[in-house]
């Protein structure tokens, strides 16, 4: 038997209405995860995530979830002031045991249309084993834009690398 983790860590700055909105998320995905009552997502949370079912307000955040069931993103979110930049803040994210790169992706192209109108904001992750199985151990990259998310694997790059794809 072998445990698999999928570990990311990462930071970028937002501005501080993106910081909270990205806060409520956070905070949203762990109590409707936990079962807690999440209680009523604010008018910019469901600007964000608009509802996909009638009277299921959370619906729409809960489908950028692979499980829309257990809506997790397998990180913690920390906010910190720029003292010098009142208006920013920097945001680390970071998980170590079940990163989830596609909906902490979706959180961000969803709550940070400022921060990503200035510029792209990336992360990588690593995916490892416990045990030393083949093809057990890489991890990937995302690239996040205003109008589209991109992703590649450490496998794909090696591939191209291989092939002499990459000078």
């Amino acid at each position: 038997m072998a445990d698999y983790w999928t570990q990311g860590s990462f930071a970028f700055r937002c501005t501080q209405s993106e910081r909270a909105l990205l806060s409520e998320a956070f905070a949203a995905a762990q109590q409707l995860t936990s079962e807690t009552d999440a209680g009523e997502p604010s008018e910019a949370l469901l600007a964000a995530f608009p509802p996909t079912e009638s009277g299921a307000h959370w619906s729409g955040f809960r489908a950028v979830f692979p499980d829309p069931d257990f809506p997790h993103f397998g990180a913690s979110f920390i906010p910190r002031d720029a003292p010098e930049d009142p208006a920013q803040v920097e945001v680390a994210i970071f998980g170590d045991l079940d990163f989830q790169p596609e909906a902490i992706a979706s959180v961000i192209q969803r709550c940070c249309s400022a921060a990503l109108a200035a510029a792209p904001i990336g992360f990588e992750w690593a995916d490892s084993c416990s045990r030393p199985r083949v093809d057990a151990f890489g991890g990937g990259w995302c690239a996040i834009r205003a109008d589209r998310i991109e992703f590649g694997s450490t496998g794909e790059a090696l591939s191209r690398a291989l092939d002499g794809g990459i000078a």
